[in-house]
């Protein structure tokens, strides 16, 4: 079965900033993350880099030193994010601005691709790190409930 998929480098960036938003005393290293994240850390500075870039991220030298976000968590959006590795997000490339497509203006499906593209920017633009961040589920949770009622857990 295929399945549309998020690019790694999106979840990778997204599980690292999740991270960021997480740590207490706001500063983690990359070792940190790439491990608590399962990220190869060869990818993670990549995704840093680009999450530098863009502002989003800071790094912090010396003893104690690492990363952390580069404005408040509930300022960063899901879209930030996935802009900041991949650039603009286009659910298909008809979508694009510089996009030339032979179909135009005939095709009957360029509606629901523009509709799909509204929804998807509008749920990634208002879901910030904050949000999740807040909805932590405690470990000790995890640990002790049996699978079906930890699913549960992430609705609530």
């Amino acid at each position: 079965m295929s399945v549309m998929q998020i690019p790694r480098k999106i979840e990778y960036a997204l599980r690292a900033m999740i991270h960021l938003a997480d740590v207490p005393q706001g500063v983690a290293n990359g070792n940190q993350i790439a491990e608590s994240e399962h990220i190869p850390k060869y990818f993670l500075e990549k995704v840093i880099r680009d999450l530098m870039r863009s502002g989003l991220v800071r790094s912090r030298r010396g003893p104690g030193g690492g990363y952390q976000l580069g404005r408040p968590a509930e300022a960063i959006s899901f879209k930030d994010i996935i802009e900041a590795v991949e650039g603009p997000i286009n659910l298909n490339v008809c979508l694009e601005d510089t996009s030339t497509c032979s179909l135009q203006p005939r095709c009957r499906m360029f509606r629901v691709w523009e509709h799909g593209q509204r929804v998807l920017l509008e749920v990634f633009s208002q879901t910030n790190l904050q949000q999740i961040a807040s909805s932590r589920i405690p470990v000790s949770l995890l640990q002790t409930a049996p699978v079906e009622s930890s699913a549960a857990l992430l609705k609530a």
